[in-house]
């Protein structure tokens, strides 16, 4: 199983306390006696500016029949206490899609995700929803384009500037998975995307972006086989080492 764990960072010692599993209800126990997808896979999470309300995706309700692996689901912090997460019902999860790496864009009510759902331009497509005024959703929009291929793209990230990161193993990267860059012009619109170039990527798998507070520095995924200490490490970088400008 995978489980999600929270670490704060000491401001005094300047290093990351040790990370503590969130528990239930919101990680999820192996459940293949009702079906052998549900392992406990609680993953890619994404936490709100108020360290309120986590989005993530999780096999907890996975079926074999129809075959539908991962769904979104959502926890808020009430009371000092993190909710029984709820499903994100369509049009957000799918039987079909496979959906994970829930965000939130910048305007707050904008979620995007990672679907294989039909309509899309390859495997595993960006597509974004707004959320309405009584908390459902509206139908999901594919980000076009110049987000999207013929393959994989998943993970977004958004900085205050309106320029958001991803992963995509499209042609023409550094590797297996490469992390690139397109800025927002007007919703579901964006420029043509660009790799964020060598200081990033690399020939191994590059993912996964995130932006800590500060918007100074970039953080991401990676297996490369220099300073690493496992299967896939945490990275960083300031963000004046990317490129941006094709």
């Amino acid at each position: 199983p995978k489980d999600l764990y929270i670490a704060t960072f000491n401001e005094d010692t300047g290093s990351w306390n040790q990370p503590v599993n969130m528990g239930a209800p919101v990680n999820a126990a192996p459940a293949i006696d009702v079906d052998p997808l549900r392992r406990g896979d609680d993953r890619e999470p994404w936490i709100t500016g108020d360290g309120k309300t986590i989005y993530f995706k999780s096999d907890r309700t996975a079926t074999t029949t129809p075959r539908n692996n991962n769904d979104l689901f959502v926890t808020h912090l009430v009371n000092g206490a993190w909710t029984t997460p709820e499903l994100l019902p369509a049009p957000i999860s799918t039987d079909e899609g496979n959906e994970h790496c829930p965000m939130l864009l910048q305007d707050g009510h904008t979620l995007c995700f990672a679907s294989m759902r039909a309509g899309g331009y390859g495997e595993s497509d960006i597509w974004c929803s707004q959320q309405n005024a009584n908390g459902t959703w509206q139908d999901a929009v594919n980000q076009g384009p110049n987000i999207n291929t013929a393959a994989n793209e998943f993970h977004f990230s958004q900085d205050a500037n309106g320029i958001v990161y991803f992963t995509s193993n499209r042609p023409g990267g550094f590797g297996g998975l490469d992390l690139y860059s397109a800025e927002q012009l007007g919703p579901n619109t964006w420029a043509p995307a660009v790799n964020l170039g060598p200081h990033v990527n690399t020939s191994s798998a590059d993912m996964c972006p995130a932006l800590p507070p500060g918007a100074g520095t970039l953080t991401w995924f990676s297996n490369r086989s220099d300073s690493s200490f496992g299967a896939f490490d945490i990275f960083w970088t300031n963000k004046t080492n990317l490129t941006t400008t094709p």
